[in-house]
């Protein structure tokens, strides 16, 4: 649906060029809820802002729906844009118009009849849970039902894209879950492809079946979420995920590993059906080997419970190697943090 090659984007300043996106390639499927998560500055809300044209690149390729959007301009962009939805971080609602008309606003510009305005809006207002608000003002309304009104208004032109810039940074954590479940909910019921940019790794978690990391312009790590969950391997990505997860050994248990720990050292990731799997009480029965549980916690991505656990391997150098590619052919996912002595 998405496909995004070689894309720059250079600033002049007055100090020089500033370079906010350096060669970026990316590839969202049709139907695909992707993420993009970077810190302050990073180039993620450069990169949405091109996907629509709102900034144009200095160079590269963007696609969207085998429409070639840099090649666009006049009439032609302004009809491409009504299939390309966008959601703002301050809601960007019209003060003056009650909720009903925010909605129908889109659709007047579009010169739909009154008729068909008044049964589309209709139908948003029930989808996104605001029926009984349709003729009040954004003035009345909480951060969770203005954004309500956004998403409505993003989808009155029925997008085969929908765009989210930090939708969710300006809410408390618990309208935030609603709003996420929202957009999960839109993306089934409509089959609609969703690019979503955050800070927070925990909306990639709850709502992303891909992501990106971004920094400084570059893409540095993309993948399934499941995949840069359990095996994150740029330092930036590892950041994010041990906001919501923690996977490095406590500071405290490392030091006293390292003053006289003589085993294997093992961190491993346990994926949807291998978390119920009992591998531990496999590794001492079969390998000669006891084992120490260190640390360990379970969770769940989308739908997918998720798993890790770091133990100390104690027993021969053979034992625990074997014990090692037995979890390996388990399915685990493996890390050696420390060898044995």
């Amino acid at each position: 649906m998405i496909q995004i090659r070689d894309l720059t984007k250079i600033y002049q300043g007055s100090a020089g060029e500033v370079v906010a996106l350096d060669n970026v390639s990316l590839r969202v499927r049709k139907g695909e809820i992707y993420g993009i998560i970077g810190f302050s500055g990073a180039g993620k809300s450069t990169l949405i802002r091109c996907v629509n044209m709102l900034e144009r690149p200095t160079k590269g390729s963007i696609m969207v729906n085998n429409q070639e959007m840099t090649k666009l301009d006049g009439w032609r962009l302004r009809a491409m844009r009504q299939k390309i939805g966008m959601i703002f971080q301050h809601f960007n609602l019209l003060s003056s118009r009650t909720v009903f008309d925010n909605i129908a606003f889109p659709l007047e510009i579009s010169g739909v009849s009154k008729e068909e305005i008044n049964k589309k809006v209709t139908n948003l207002l029930e989808l996104v849970g605001l029926s009984d608000k349709a003729q009040v003002y954004p003035a009345q309304l909480s951060g969770g039902q203005k954004q309500r009104v956004g998403i409505a208004r993003a989808l009155a032109n029925d997008p085969i894209v929908l765009l989210c810039d930090e939708a969710t940074s300006a809410l408390d954590p618990a309208t935030t879950s609603s709003i996420l479940e929202l957009l999960k909910d839109i993306n089934r019921k409509l089959d609609l492809t969703i690019l979503m940019i955050t800070h927070e790794m925990k909306v990639i978690s709850e709502i992303c079946d891909s992501v990106a990391v971004i920094e400084g312009g570059h893409i540095i790590e993309e993948g399934l979420v499941i995949d840069v969950f359990t095996q994150p391997k740029h330092p930036t990505t590892r950041r994010f995920v041990q906001t919501i997860i923690n996977t490095d050994v406590p500071d405290k248990i490392r030091e006293k590993l390292l003053e006289k720990g003589q085993g294997q050292i093992i961190r491993l990731s346990f994926i949807g059906d291998n978390t119920a799997e009992p591998v531990i009480s496999s590794l001492v029965k079969h390998f000669d080997v006891d084992v120490n549980i260190l640390y360990g916690n379970i969770d769940q991505i989308q739908d997918t419970p998720f798993g890790m656990l770091i133990i100390e391997c104690l027993g021969a150098r053979d034992n625990c190697h074997k014990a090692v590619e037995y979890l390996r052919k388990q399915g685990l996912r493996i890390e050696v943090l420390k060898d044995a002595e």
